[in-house]
């Protein structure tokens, strides 16, 4: 999963949201790379049904929109919405 495949598969408005219906929907466009990585595996802390990712340079590369961003946290609601929880981005 890359910024390019996310624009193949969903609708992203002018800004960066999701607006294809489905899990996705409303959500920014680097939360299905995200969600990719922790279905194949891949995550740094899963804690109480909240995945945790701290937002690396490659993460930033592909996706400019985490500049500002230290950590990613997901979670899938009962209704199977992913969705991401809290704002953390970086202070200077």
């Amino acid at each position: 999963m890359n910024r390019e495949l996310v624009f193949t598969m969903f609708q992203v408005d002018d800004a960066g949201i999701i607006r294809s219906p489905g899990p996705f929907e409303g959500q920014n466009l680097y939360i299905p790379y995200f969600w990719y990585l922790h279905i194949s595996g891949y995550r740094e802390n899963v804690q109480e049904g909240i995945v945790i990712f701290r937002v690396r340079m490659e993460d930033r590369a592909q996706f400019p929109e985490l500049s500002d961003r230290e950590i990613v946290q997901l979670t899938q609601q009962e209704n199977g919405t992913i969705v991401q929880l809290f704002e953390h981005r970086n202070v200077d």
